[in-house]
């Protein structure tokens, strides 16, 4: 078989043929940025540069420097990480094929886009084009000191990066650029979220999927990310209130000291379990004079209406508050605090009620009982709705009233050999033409749930009662 060459913008890439459950021609490590290191360390993605000759692209690029929370482990990776790949089974189709571009998830401090997770087989055996590919993570990718040098979402503008490069090349593969699908899981789908509401991303994709988070979930963004930038310079031995003094000390800092951070809780009147997340997506300050990702808080952008035209997935799982429930023992202190169990955007907004609705989120989940490890699942349930479902399906009813364009919703509830989180933890998409029930579209007024379990079915008001708990919570109607 010939060996694969495309022509880019850059230059020439040469992939490689590859047969798993499928044949499929592969181009992994693909530069859709310069290398972020020395003075370019903190700072928003640059353009590639080309290349002369041929590139080998059999291989994937670096990791962005992270620990490895599923394999436990350190990856030392490399600064230079901004590297994508692309999976297809020709680059001479009949005709342009749809493009679906993956946003990896890992709480914005780990994870890539690498095939040792994310392969392709299953995906371009439906005749499409994946793309995945790295972003920069933790502290290199989301420091945020609050000026014009480092104002934050570093991560997030690499993923603009990313989705220029697939918009201006993708047709060299045989993708269509007028078809791209961004879709991600988990801090991937928040991210997802957060490109249908930035101007950054405007045109770069038609499609979007998101899966188990949206940008509404308040792990989704940091309200602290100037202080956490302080607060790791002291810990790093700079104490100092002078941010420029502080970029300067944190360039010249071994990139070791900058992954799998830990700091002590900030001291801040409201905590939160998501505080936990402790570089991640920020608002970026409006008075700087920058193209910005971000520059006002979720809640206001979705409820005002600033949202990309464009069709959206939206969905979780019946067991999203595992991830939380597992740590209850080292946390059931904290959790068991006034407060703890009301969303911070509440909290902030309405102080006053804190006491109140702590009340009524605790009778309702767990009664008069006062929380145990006996508890587990109830702890579960909680945070299932109020970390991840509650704000997906409220996404989905904003989105669909503001842009007028479909919302399709679904719950996995599949108990099978791949649930991985369960077998880690020791806790034992539109409808197919199989036969099986339409997935009709979400609204406001009927707001149909595909349930993805062993059967396929299309439900009506799925967690309603849930829903409507937190919607009096919240106070909310559209």
């Amino acid at each position: 078989m010939s060996v694969p060459l495309v022509r880019t913008a850059q230059g020439t890439l040469q992939g490689v043929n590859c047969e798993d459950i499928e044949k499929y021609i592969a181009f992994k490590g693909i530069p859709y940025a310069k290398p972020p290191v020395g003075a370019l360390r903190f700072k928003a993605p640059e353009p590639p540069e080309p290349w002369k000759g041929i590139r080998d692209a059999s291989q994937h690029g670096p990791v962005c420097p992270q620990y490895n929370e599923r394999m436990d482990r350190m990856e030392p990776g490399s600064e230079d990480c901004l590297y994508l790949n692309i999976y297809t089974k020709t680059i001479t189709p009949a005709k342009p094929l749809p493009v679906m571009v993956w946003i990896h998830g890992g709480g914005f401090y780990t994870g890539s886009g690498n095939s040792d997770f994310y392969g392709p087989d299953f995906i371009i055996a439906h005749d499409v084009i994946l793309v995945t590919f790295n972003y920069r993570l933790e502290v290199l990718g989301f420091l945020c000191l609050d000026n014009e040098q480092v104002p934050g979402n570093a991560g997030l503008k690499d993923q603009v990066m990313a989705l220029k490069w697939v918009k201006n090349n993708i047709g060299s593969f045989g993708g269509d650029p007028q078809n791209i699908t961004i879709f991600g899981c988990s801090a991937g789908a928040a991210a997802t979220s957060h490109h249908l509401v930035s101007n950054m991303s405007a045109g770069l994709f038609h499609k979007a999927i998101c899966q188990s988070g949206v940008c509404l979930n308040e792990w989704g963004y940091s309200i602290y990310g100037r202080d956490r930038a302080f607060q790791l310079g002291k810990s790093l031995g700079k104490e100092t209130d002078d941010a420029k003094e502080l970029l300067e000390f944190l360039r010249d800092i071994p990139t070791s000291s900058l992954v799998n951070v830990k700091l002590p809780p900030l001291d801040n009147k409201h905590k939160d379990i998501t505080d936990s997340i402790m570089f991640g997506p920020v608002i970026e300050n409006c008075a700087l004079n920058i193209e910005k990702f971000i520059s006002e808080l979720p809640p206001d952008s979705v409820i005002k209406g600033s949202l990309a035209k464009v069709p959206v997935i939206l969905g979780y799982t019946s067991g999203e508050g595992i991830e939380i429930a597992r740590k209850l023992q080292y946390i059931i202190d904290f959790v068991s605090t006034t407060g703890s169990v009301v969303p911070r955007e509440i909290k902030l907004q309405s102080p006053e009620r804190i006491k109140d609705l702590d009340e009524k989120i605790r009778e309702y989940y767990f009664g008069s009982k006062t929380i145990t490890m006996d508890l587990l699942q109830e702890y579960a349930n909680l945070e299932t709705d109020k970390l991840f479902v509650f704000n997906i399906v409220r996404f989905g009813r904003y989105f669909n009233d503001r842009t007028a364009m479909p919302v399709y919703l679904y719950k996995f509830i599949a108990e099978t050999e791949r649930n991985f989180t369960k077998k880690q933890y020791k806790m034992e998409n539109p409808s197919p033409n199989n036969g099986d029930e339409e997935w009709k579209p979400f609204l406001d007024s009927d707001r149909h749930c595909y349930i993805i379990g062993n059967n396929l079915k299309c439900d009506k008001n799925v967690d309603e009662h849930n829903i409507k708990f937190w919607e009096d919570i919240y106070g909310e109607n559209i």
